[in-house]
């Protein structure tokens, strides 16, 4: 098995190196991931929706729980206010008849019987006192026989009886703190306008209070017209009555149009209702209490919502991560399309419009690879640049002039040299020289025109120029120095391998050319005409007279005479010229050690200095003749 069936671990390194390196690329590029976008948006949309849902449902059931506390707060007030007014007319008729009855029994043991009727009858009396009746007692409240003797010689009790006008009709007082238990005393009057007597009773209201306080969330008190609380269901906690309620009672007194009236205030539901001896039921419910059940319901919603969004967002990462793969994966194999790697390993993932799109990619990546392929075949019959620009469609049949500078090389006595070789060889042979000859020509920006058998005609300035006319001729100096170098080195291993060197002339013009597509519309050429051409092949030629391998016109030298080193030749009159065209033997360039003289490039080249005046010119072509 070859090396080539597994990937080296430097390889493998690179791989995931260049992995790293693209991702760390995407997440610098991208500042807004579809993730990220798709999350918020959701989210945002399940927020205001959860949101808008859960403050309507709050604000209508808000709306609908007022309206039901409300109206039940005013009911149990006036069911209750009813029961307490019963209660205290109950007692006050049972008294009236008390006192009546004991003025018409005489002696002792009829009057006890008939108070222990009384008490039998009243359980809920802890003690009757009339001028009658004397003080009667509950024998259930005997134990506080001291208490009421006590509050019966009150100065406060005094004061009240001491009145005995019959504007005032009752006195209640709250005797809760004095018998330890729910109680109310009252004061009122009977008997003729002539007599007016006082009748004093202790009322037991546990009774009342437990009825008060079955409402629930409510709360009822009842309060005289000081707004002195009588009946509390909170006694003996360690609850107390608002001082805002109080307040609210002080202002209801003040004003009787609202004595049965329901309000809210500072968070509380106040009902009214008055009943006898300008008594005041009071009922109340707090709007934390009437809220309580919709305040739960949206808690538990809002924690709902959270739990929704939470599971929305995993699952909209999820979606998200279906599409943002696929695309970091489209990413990623456009990265190495632009570094020239054409052959893509990215399969479809989905059968949607991204899976269309990753097949449309390969099959892209495909095209481009089919196209490099062609292009670098292309590239090997004619320059890679004219190929580019053949493949854009930037060249057209047709031509435009340019100043370019053109290169003839070729190779002395080739005719002699193949006829000593097989076919084989002799391909062999060029196609290494070639190699080697064009390689300097591409380096110097130049662009290989054609080849003519062992000639090669190369170009500087068309299609593409360096930016001047100057520079284009430097670099094709440049390149045939280079020339010198290569062939130099070639020599020196065909003469290790046993074979003669190879000698070649070099000739180089500057001027103006047609340069285009010359051909026909199915086939065309890209190249160079005009007199300059020409001019460059006539000097070639004369390497070989002159004993040199690098010849420049006139018009070259002109362009770059102080960056290279020349040694003038005699003028030389070329067929079409009436005047003698100046011709250089180029040396090297300026900076260069060696070789600085004509003679040393002779050496290297392996040639020696020609007798000019016997030199014997084409007298078959008669391309030039020498002026001594």
């Amino acid at each position: 098995m070859t090396r080539g069936h597994f990937a080296s671990p430097c390889c493998c390194k690179k791989k995931l190196a260049d992995s790293v390196e693209c991702l760390y690329t995407l997440y610098m590029k991208i500042k807004y991931p579809i993730s990220l976008k798709q999350i918020l948006l959701f989210s945002f949309l399940i927020i205001f929706v959860l949101g808008v849902s859960t403050t309507l449902v709050s604000t209508l059931v808000r709306a609908d729980d007022k309206i039901k506390a409300e109206e039940n707060n005013f009911a149990l007030n006036g069911r209750t206010a009813q029961t307490v007014q019963a209660a205290f007319e109950n007692v006050q008729n049972n008294s009236y008849v008390l006192f009546e009855a004991f003025s018409a029994v005489e002696g002792a043991a009829g009057k006890k019987e008939l108070g222990d009727a009384f008490f039998r009858s009243n359980q809920d009396v802890l003690f009757v006192f009339s001028p009658e009746t004397e003080l009667l007692v509950n024998p259930s409240a005997s134990e506080k026989l001291t208490a009421i003797k006590e509050f019966l010689s009150s100065p406060e009790l005094t004061a009240v009886t001491a009145d005995k006008s019959s504007n005032q009709k009752a006195w209640y007082f709250n005797a809760s703190e004095l018998f330890d238990i729910p109680s109310v005393i009252f004061v009122y009057k009977y008997g003729p306008s002539n007599a007016v007597e006082n009748g004093v009773v202790g009322f037991d209201v546990a009774a009342l209070c437990e009825l008060m306080g079955t409402g629930s969330n409510n709360t009822t008190i009842l309060v005289d017209e000081n707004a002195k609380v009588l009946v509390n269901p909170d006694f003996g906690s360690s609850k107390t009555v608002r001082n805002e309620v109080l307040s609210l009672i002080k202002q209801l007194k003040d004003n009787p149009s609202e004595s049965n009236s329901q309000t809210v205030m500072d968070g509380i539901f106040t009902a009214v209702h008055q009943i006898k001896d300008d008594l005041f039921v009071i009922t109340t419910i707090s709007e934390k209490s009437v809220y309580a059940v919709i305040n739960r319901t949206t808690y538990r919603i809002v924690l709902f919502s959270l739990a929704v969004l939470f599971i929305a967002i995993i699952l909209i990462r999820i979606f998200s991560n279906s599409i943002t793969n696929p695309i970091k994966e489209l990413v990623g194999a456009a990265g190495q399309i632009e570094k020239g790697e054409f052959e893509l390993s990215i399969k479809p993932r989905t059968r949607d419009e991204i899976g269309l799109l990753t097949e449309s990619f390969v099959q892209m990546g495909k095209g481009l690879s089919e196209r490099e392929k062609l292009m670098i075949s292309f590239s090997k019959f004619t320059n890679k640049t004219i190929a580019q620009k053949a493949a854009n469609g930037e060249l057209t049949l047709g031509g435009e002039t340019r100043n370019a500078t053109i290169f003839f090389s070729d190779i002395r006595s080739f005719t002699a040299m193949s006829e000593k070789m097989q076919p084989k060889e002799v391909v062999d042979f060029l196609n290494v020289y070639m190699t080697k000859m064009v390689d300097c020509v591409n380096k110097t920006g130049g662009v290989v025109d054609k080849y003519i058998g062992d000639a090669i005609m190369a170009v500087w300035g068309a299609p593409e120029s360096s930016g001047s006319a100057a520079g284009d001729a430097l670099n094709a100096v440049t390149a045939a120095l280079m020339m010198r170098v290569e062939l130099f080195r070639f020599n020196k291993e065909r003469a290790a391998a046993g074979l003669a060197p190879v000698k070649i002339g070099c000739g180089i013009n500057s001027g103006p050319v047609v340069a285009g597509q010359i051909g026909s519309d199915e086939r065309m050429e890209y190249t160079v005409i005009g007199d300059a051409v020409n001019l460059a092949s006539r000097t070639e030629a004369l390497n070989k007279p002159f004993a040199t391998d690098v010849l420049i016109t006139e018009n070259t030298y002109n362009l770059i005479k102080d960056k290279i080193i020349v040694e003038e030749m005699p003028g030389v009159h070329v067929k079409g010229k009436t005047d003698a065209i100046k011709m250089f033997a180029v040396i090297n360039l300026v900076g260069k050690d060696k070789p600085s003289t004509l003679e040393e490039v002779r050496r290297i080249i392996g040639t020696v200095a020609p007798d000019l005046a016997k030199v014997n010119t084409d007298d078959e072509e008669k391309k030039y003749n020498i002026q001594a």
